[in-house]
């Protein structure tokens, strides 16, 4: 089944029985925004000219997200960094997630059952319905961590966004996370990275991270005040 990046990990981020998400919201949208921008960039929608996106391909995709995200740019008055953009879609990640969810269903892969939160604000829950394309590539991701098999570069993407998001013991389980964590770094940091083509992928990788450390760091000044 053709499932891009961000359409993996949001599968990730999700337990498959309750239908809720694992990934604390505020990590997990700059990492689905990571991912987009990757898409969007891999299949030469966007390109990255003197540190700033342009649009190269203003076709529009079979995707909705793609389409939402490529749209934004597009209308932008001025380019912007890999950085802004991701702060700007990472902003606007429950709209965003919403999209990809629409798709999954539509695909057969997730369910959706209504719910609210103190009866009356919606608060649905995606279970899994068919759980095999996950599995498929959950089975891959744990070869590439604990077997040493080569990733190509979207896995390398999907293991740094897993473990950006902190989704590594969900997609490892605890006691692999912690065994392998120092493997988990080696496969992030590979010679996927290392050389010109793929020094978007790193730049996407370092922006994330960081605008984590500043959501949180943030966040844990606001609960201390």
């Amino acid at each position: 089944m053709n499932l891009n990046l961000a359409d993996k990990l949001l599968l990730l981020a999700l337990d498959d029985e309750k239908g809720t998400f694992n990934a604390d919201s505020l990590t997990f949208n700059y990492g689905i925004a990571g991912a987009i921008i990757y898409e969007l960039i891999k299949d030469n929608s966007i390109e990255i000219s003197n540190k700033k996106i342009k649009v190269s391909n203003a076709r529009n995709h079979t995707d909705a997200a793609l389409d939402y995200c490529l749209s934004k740019i597009r209308e932008s008055k001025k380019e912007r960094s890999i950085k802004r953009w991701i702060d700007y879609f990472g902003n606007r990640g429950s709209r965003i997630r919403k999209i990809i969810l629409e798709k999954l269903i539509k695909k057969g892969i997730l369910a959706e059952k209504e719910s609210t939160f103190l009866w009356i604000f919606p608060n649905n829950k995606y279970p899994s319905k068919n759980i095999k394309p996950e599995n498929r590539f959950k089975s891959r991701l744990k070869d590439i961590v604990i077997l040493f098999h080569e990733p190509e570069v979207d896995e390398v993407m999907l293991i740094s966004l897993v473990d950006s998001c902190n989704l590594n013991k969900e997609v490892y389980g605890k006691r692999i996370s912690k065994d392998q964590k120092k493997r988990i770094k080696e496969v992030i940091n590979s010679e996927k990275f290392a050389n010109d083509t793929h020094n978007v992928l790193r730049e996407i990788h370092e922006t994330i991270v960081a605008s984590i450390v500043v959501l949180m760091a943030a966040s844990t000044i606001t609960s201390a005040s």
